[in-house]
Formats: structure tokens, C-alpha cells, sequence
């Protein structure tokens, strides 16, 4: 039995928010001595425009973390419905085909999730089996493929649907007062959107597929303080420390020690940051004749369009699959908070796999 991946879609939010308008939007509201020095931070991000729920002005007038809760989580829920149908479609299927259900969202807190709310809106079965992903955050479209992959092979077959959503722009400008740092730097790399992809088990993979050969998930140790999310009474922040440079690197050693020698052609790369897209692709190449430069063209392409958290690995693996031009063994890998990450070993089917 061969677990595929079908190619997913990502929904962007509606509204672009470019660099230097969120530039002239920060300084027109918060002032402090540094703000010059991380504005140009934010500019080294890569980062060109967003897309966002809602304008600038609309977004930092939404005040306290109910109401910045509700706005994110209804938009994301939309997204994520629309993602998920163009899914099925792409992939032929109705609703109830699915088997499995995979949900990753985190910048807002729901009860019940969004398993529950797809189910309905969607039209799944009623007794489909769900696995809800609430603190995955930026790892969480690579750890839903993880879920997924895993699920289908304990059934023995089936299908199943993983969904990513998040609505990052609910991170802007959240504590009055003078800005940190990190204040300044979340709110202009994130973006808002909603992936979905479908997996399927098939008896053989048919050219072109990408099939999962193996799957991993690491939590680094002695890394909780490199990079995490807080609940205030004004919204939700994320935090970090100068550890969460260095923690993409200090995976790479588990990383390559699961792969093991295994050949590896292309990778899609979380598109956290230049450096995390930069050091991954050098720690693998130094080890398997990775191509960093061409490697990395499609994480770098979707950075420019904003991190889309846990979203964002979705959009790298169909911006590599849309183009076509890789072929044999690869790895999808992403990172996140805790210091987490998740990765497959993947191919792409050549013709002799064909039915």
C-alpha cells in the first residue's frame, strides 16, 4: 500500500498589506528608540506582502482577546472550509469519502474546534475519524501530513484531509505601550491563510504522485525557550529568544541522522525566515549534494508572500509540485514552537510505477 499526497490548496485571505505600508502604519502608532533599527529587521525578512483578514487599521482596532479571538477564528473557519472543498475537488472526491480528518489551528481558541465545525460545513460522515492539532502552530501542516499518513496506515487504506488555518495578523500590535522587538518582527512576517490537501492509500502509485516512504517528528530537547505563544488579556503574542536562531540548526544532526544516507533530490522547506530556509537546506546539502540555490526557490518565493504558520509547508509542496520539474526522493520539513519539528520522506513517482 502506497500513502499519496495530492497537491494542496491554500486560500489567502483578501486583503495585501505590503511591507511599506505596515511600515508607515507601526511608526504612526508606537514609538520607541529601536523601532528604525527592527523596522529594517523586518525588511531583511524577505517578506514583500501579506495577506491579511482585514486592513491595518481595522485589525489594531480589534481590542481584547475575545474579540480578536472570534475575528480570527471565523475567518480562518471560512478559509479553511474553502480550502478544503477546492481539495476534495481537485482530488475527485466527495465529502464522504474521507476517512480521516486532520484540523492544525492556533492563533484562535474554539470550543468546539475546527474538526467539529468542517464536519458539518463540510458534510463529512458523521463517525469520520478527527485528530485536532490546537498548539502546532508553524509545524502544524507538516505534522497533520505526519497524522494523516500514520492514521491511513493503521486502517490499512482510506483517505483523509488535512486542514491548516490560521489567522496571524490577529498577532499586530497587540500590547499597548512601547513595542518589543518581537512585537515588530511577528507582525509584519505573518500572514493569513488556509491549506488543505488530500492523502490517499492506493495499492500503487501512479506517475507523478509523491509518495510518503517514512515520516518523523522531533521535539528538540532543552528547547522550550526558544520560541512560544502567550495569552494576554489584550490578544495573543508569540515570544522568543536569540535560542530560536539556532534551534532550526541543532535539528539538523536528528534530522539527517533519520534519514540515514537516504538519497535526496529536492525538499520543500518551512518558509519560517531567510535563515531557517538558508541553514536547512546547507545542513542538507553538506550531507546529500543538495542544491541550495534551486533547493530553495520555492520556499523563498512563498516567504515573499508572508509566513503562513502552519499553513505555509501546504503552500512550498504545491508551489514544487505545480512546477512539475522534481522528480525521485525528497523530504518535506517544518518547524515550530516548542522547539518542534516534523518531516516526510517523500518521492515522486516516475513511469514505471504507473498502474
Amino acid at each position: 500500500m502506497d500513502v499519496v499526497i495530492g497537491r494542496p490548496v491554500v486560500v489567502r485571505a483578501p486583503y495585501r498589506v505590503s511591507t511599506d505600508e505596515l511600515e508607515q502604519h507601526i511608526k504612526a502608532r508606537r514609538k520607541h528608540s529601536k523601532l528604525r533599527v527592527w523596522l529594517r529587521m523586518l525588511r531583511s525578512t524577505g517578506v514583500v506582502e501579506r495577506p491579511w483578514s482585514a486592513p491595518p487599521d481595522v485589525t489594531v482596532g480589534r481590542t481584547g482577546i475575545g474579540v480578536r479571538s472570534r475575528a480570527a477564528y471565523e475567518a480562518a473557519r471560512d478559509r479553511a472550509v474553502t480550502a478544503a472543498g477546492q481539495a476534495l475537488a481537485r482530488s475527485g472526491l466527495q465529502p464522504g469519502d474521507v476517512d480521516v480528518l486532520v484540523t492544525t489551528h492556533t492563533t484562535s481558541w474554539t470550543i468546539p474546534g475546527l474538526d467539529v465545525d468542517l464536519v458539518g460545513r463540510l458534510g463529512l460522515r458523521p463517525d469520520v475519524e478527527r485528530i485536532g492539532l490546537a498548539t502546532a502552530a508553524c509545524v502544524g501542516g507538516a505534522h497533520g501530513l505526519v497524522h494523516a499518513v500514520r492514521s491511513l496506515r493503521g486502517r490499512g487504506g482510506g483517505r483523509a484531509l488535512v486542514v491548516a488555518a490560521e489567522d496571524l495578523s490577529t498577532l499586530y500590535l497587540t500590547r499597548p505601550g512601547e513595542p518589543r522587538m518581537q512585537d515588530v518582527l511577528y507582525a509584519g512576517l505573518f500572514g493569513d491563510a488556509a491549506g488543505a490537501a488530500v492523502l490517499s492509500a492506493v495499492e500503487r502509485a501512479g506517475a507523478g504522485d509523491l509518495v510518503v516512504e517514512d515520516v518523523w517528528e522531533l521535539v528538540l530537547p532543552d528547547s522550550s525557550g526558544a520560541y512560544w505563544g502567550v495569552i494576554h488579556e489584550d490578544g495573543v503574542s508569540f515570544e522568543s529568544t536569540a535560542e530560536a536562531t539556532t534551534a532550526p540548526g541543532r535539528v539538523l544532526p536528528y534530522l539527517t541522522g533519520w534519514l540515514d544516507g537516504r538519497a535526496v533530490d529536492w525538499a520543500a522547506v518551512h518558509p519560517g525566515g531567510p535563515g531557517i530556509i538558508s541553514g536547512t537546506l546547507t545542513g542538507l546539502g553538506l550531507g546529500l549534494g543538495l542544491d541550495e540555490e534551486k533547493a530553495g526557490r520555492h520556499a523563498r518565493d512563498s516567504l515573499a508572500g508572508g509566513n503562513l504558520g502552519g499553513v505555509a509547508i501546504l503552500d512550498v509542496v504545491g508551489r514544487t509540485l505545480g512546477e512539475g520539474a522534481v522528480s525521485g526522493p525528497g523530504v518535506v520539513i517544518a518547524f515550530g514552537p516548542g522547539f518542534t519539528a516534523a518531516a516526510l520522506y517523500v518521492r515522486v513517482a516516475g513511469p514505471a510505477a504507473a498502474g
